[in-house]
């Protein structure tokens, strides 16, 4: 594990250098893909900005409340303490949904047109930001001998993390490949909330950190994932019809 870089006296953390590395690249080709479409690049920036704003507010939010409440009712001035992690991913996801709708109903935005360009860049981000959970050590799995596995924690245990980047590298190529055969708007990024659900569902049967209470006997990632991946698929089928995208 990596997790601070040292540059002479500077400790520079590897987790949110990785995450904002993540939101950068992620940000760059959806204002990209929006060009490409004719759609003007100041829209394309302040759908960005909303959803990178409200997405982190929701994933810090989710973690205040949900996994963690207790320490932070003990000092709630450590909410302002991001620099010492705390975020959900699918609290972002909430967070960006929310936002973004009213801002594009506010700005008469086409929202679904917007979601499927940002899919891609979603799956980009979020795979680069796995890599710097796998360096800083947290969202590790359960114990295991494989070969590939890594010690975290006093044992050798699955790289969920990488399982993750991975999961979600192959998730993109799958929605460039479809991205010409899905018509409807909507379909790409309900696409990539059933595989996305897919994959975090098979990833949070092998971890093992803490992910606060139970919900129904599962984690909150896994309820959560089930939920988003019936939507997505849901909102695939009714928008896919082979052909050329609009």
């Amino acid at each position: 594990m990596l997790p601070y870089i040292q540059i002479f006296s500077l400790q520079i953390s590897t987790y949110f250098t990785l995450i904002s590395l993540g939101c950068i690249v992620g940000t760059l080709w959806f204002i990209r893909r929006a060009r490409a479409r004719n759609l003007t690049q100041v829209s394309a920036i302040d759908m960005a900005l909303v959803c990178l704003i409200t997405g982190f507010i929701g994933a810090r939010l989710l973690h205040v409340f949900y996994e963690e409440p207790e320490y932070y009712r003990q000092s709630w001035d450590r909410v302002l303490h991001i620099w010492n992690g705390g975020f959900v991913f699918y609290g972002g996801v909430f967070g960006a949904l929310i936002g973004t709708t009213l801002f594009a109903n506010w700005r008469k935005e086409p929202f679904w047109l917007w979601a499927d360009l940002a899919a891609p860049a979603i799956a980009l981000a979020y795979a680069i930001g796995r890599l710097g959970c796998f360096l800083n050590g947290c969202c590790y799995g359960k114990e295991c001998q494989l070969p590939w596995a890594t010690y975290v924690e006093g044992a050798f245990r699955h790289p969920t993390q990488l399982y993750a980047a991975l999961g979600e590298a192959l998730i993109i190529i799958v929605l460039l490949k479809m991205e010409s055969k899905i018509k409807g708007v909507g379909g790409l990024f309900g696409l990539w909330l059933f595989l996305h659900g897919l994959g975090r569902s098979v990833m949070e049967l092998m971890r093992d950190d803490p992910r606060g209470p139970l919900a129904l006997g599962m984690s909150l990632g896994s309820v959560l994932s089930l939920i988003l991946g019936g939507l997505g698929l849901s909102l695939f089928f009714i928008n896919y019809k082979p052909g050329k995208a609009v």
